[in-house]
Formats: structure tokens, sequence, C-alpha cells
């Protein structure tokens, strides 16, 4: 088997204090660095590093720290790959700047996004191909599922560039080696964005055997998550780590610390939906009346899910049906029905299942309600909220429809 090195995409995230930093002013670098033996450099996709940046990245790492970075935007979306658009000129300017990195061994590969609206044309991709630097290592991450043929397969191990194997909604998790480096990042699977998601250790555990597969192909593999809201990838990563039994002595004690905080995170959620329904009880029944719409929708929902469940377009909801004993409409991919006879309220998004123990409200079921005629939507709450203790809210399952 070949070398296998895990870490995240990026570092430099104010919600990782907590589970991974201890203070907002300490060099996140140096102690992700303490932690993980690589990281995917993220940022310069959006601008072109400094060289101070570049000699810092440099100063706060181990020395045998290793870094991928991610070929700015200018290269892969606006000049489209393209030599006659500049990307000759744009990608040798990078170079320049990154050069540092790979004088010192700590810069093994240069990962090149491409837009989703760049379809198939193996010619432009050649062209490429032919004006990459050779000193460097590369890897492209395609997506649009055009590319996915043995056309292009065979075109990057002629040029000895790397497939990027990805796990997002868009495209199939398809593993190909293409050189002896190989490239995996986990993107998430939420809605929008895909990396707003903590991957469960079930859908981890189906990426073990891919992943000691690719190690069999490659000589090195490079994997990144890049699922970093809440500290998201450093959890996953550590447990993936820990799955495929590779994990260091300071990720070991970094597990600890990050499980700890995510347990004390969820207890801290879960008491604080308790404290709505306690708060929800004191409402019932004389008060339900006398509230207006959106004091109801208080109730059941908290701030930061009523925001989210306004952030959903209108075009994403269909309201399939509105009688007098049910409502049963979908949200982007979601089911939501309140049976009014059975007194029960089915849905079957992650988010879900965190709200049923203290009967509150998901930004789903919340966009429903906004959706729905004023008074069918008063009428629905007034009538959950009124006999809160005999309603019923419960995944939802395809045979109820």
């Amino acid at each position: 088997m070949g070398e296998l090195f895990l870490g995240c995409s990026g570092w430099h995230y104010k919600d990782w204090v907590g589970p991974l930093y201890e203070t907002e002013t300490e060099s996140k670098l140096a102690t992700y660095s303490r932690v993980f033996k690589t990281a995917e450099i993220d940022s310069t996709f959006y601008a072109y590093p400094s060289k101070g940046m570049v000699m810092g990245w440099l100063k706060y790492t181990n020395p045998d720290f290793i870094f991928t970075a991610k070929l700015p935007k200018q290269v892969t979306h606006k000049d489209k790959l393209d030599p006659k658009q500049g990307a000759e000129k744009d990608l040798e300017k990078f170079c320049d700047l990154m050069q540092p990195l790979l004088l010192q061994g700590k810069l093994r590969c240069l990962l090149a996004q491409l837009p989703p609206s760049l379809k198939y044309d193996l010619q432009l991709l050649e062209s490429f191909f032919s004006i990459l630097p050779r000193q460097f290592r590369f890897a492209v991450e395609f997506r649009h599922k055009s590319w996915l043929t043995s056309h292009t397969y065979k075109l990057m191990e002629n040029y000895s560039v790397a497939y990027t194997v990805v796990d997002e909604p868009e495209l199939p998790p398809e593993t190909h080696v293409t050189s002896d480096l190989a490239y995996v990042r986990w993107h998430g699977r939420g809605e929008r964005p895909w990396y707003y998601y903590l991957y469960s250790k079930e859908e981890l555990e189906t990426w073990v055997p891919k992943v000691k597969e690719i190690t069999k192909q490659a000589k090195t593999t490079y994997g990144y998550f890049n699922n970093h809201y809440h500290g998201y990838a450093v959890k996953n990563c550590l447990e993936f780590a820990d799955m495929l039994e590779i994990m260091t002595q300071e990720q070991k004690e970094a597990k600890k610390t990050v499980d700890k905080y995510f347990e004390e995170r969820k207890r801290a959620s879960e008491e604080g939906m308790k404290k709505r329904a306690v708060a929800l009880t004191a409402y019932m029944p004389t008060e339900i009346g006398k509230m207006d719409f959106t004091q109801l929708l208080d109730v059941f929902m908290d701030k930061g899910r009523m925001r989210r469940a306004r952030s959903i377009s209108d075009k994403e909801v269909t309201i399939k049906e509105s009688s007098d004993n049910r409502v049963f409409a979908t949200v982007r991919e979601y089911n939501v029905m309140f049976d009014l006879e059975k007194k029960t309220v089915s849905h079957d998004c992650a988010d879900w299942s965190r709200c049923i123990p203290a009967k509150q409200f998901c930004k789903h079921v919340g966009k429903v309600l906004l959706m729905l005629p004023r008074e069918k939507a008063m009428d629905v709450l007034r009538r959950i909220g009124a006999e809160r203790e005999e309603w019923e809210f419960k995944p939802y399952v395809a045979t109820q429809a």
C-alpha cells in the first residue's frame, strides 16, 4: 500500500475555535499542523497569495508537513484552462509564487477544480496539460458528468495527472487512479452549500474499502474533507483516520477533545429545545388562540431555523395537497406532511430527528407553513399548539403519500 495523507480543505475557520483551536488569536496553522500532516490550501482559488503568505505557510508548519493547493479561479474559471485566453501566463504567475513551498518539499500537488459549466472538451484539456510545468504535480476535479469518459482518463494517464475522486451530490463517487498520485475530496452531501454537512460513521465506513483500494494503486494518496462548517471536517477526518487505523498520538488526543466538544454541543442543543418545549406548554391552551402567525411560528422554531426557512426559494416548494384533514408538500427533495386527523407531523430531513423530541419545526416544515394560505397555516399551528401532547412528530416514510 502507498502512503496516505488525510487532512482538511483550509484551516482558518472561526467555528473551529472549540473543537480544534483554543483561542481566536493563536496561530491556527501551527496548531493545525501539530494534529494533521497535510492541508489543502483553499484560499488560493479566490486570490493569488502574497510572497509573505507563502513564507508564513513555511514558517508555521512542521518540517514534514505537506501542502496541496487549488489553482486560482483566474486559470480555471475565467481563462477556462485555455492558453489562448491567458491560462499559461496566469498559471506561470501562480507557480512562481508557490515555488518556495516546492523547493522546501512541502508542496506535492496543485488542484485544478473546473467550473460546473465547463463541459467535455478533450482538445481543450490536452492543450492545458501541454502547458503544465513539469516540476509540479497536478490533479483535476471535474464538476460536469460529461468529462467522465475513458478518453478523459486515458489522457490524464498520458500526462500523469491525477483524477480527483469526489463525494458530492452532483457526481458519482467513481474511483479512478490515473497517476502514481491519487486525490480524494469529501465535499459533503448537504443541500446548499454541500459542505454544510456532517458525515455519519456509516457514510464514512463505505469509503474505507474505496480508499484502501486507491492506496494499493497509487504511490501516494491525498484526501481532504471540505465540510468545514462547525468543525465538521475536523471531526470527520479524525473519525476516518481512526477507521483506517492510521491515527497518530496527536490525533488520538485531538479526537478526544473534538468528541467532547460535539457531545457538549449536542447536549446544549437538546436542552435548549427542551426549554422551548416547556415554554410552549406555558402558552397552551388559553394563549394559543390569541397569537398571530409570527408569534406561533416563533414558539415552534428558533431564530436560526426560521432564518433558514425564509431563505428557501418559493420555487423549491410544491404544495401537493391541502385539505381539511391533510397537508402534503415537498421542499427540495424532502417530504412534509401534516395529518390533522391522525395528529401527526412527518418529515424526512436530517435535522428533523433533532426536532422530534421537543416537537419543534425544522426549516423545511417552517417553509411549508410560510407557503400555505395564512388562514390554513394558522389552523394547522393552532391545532398543534392547543393539543401538543396528543400530536406525534415522526419520520416520514414513502407509504404515507
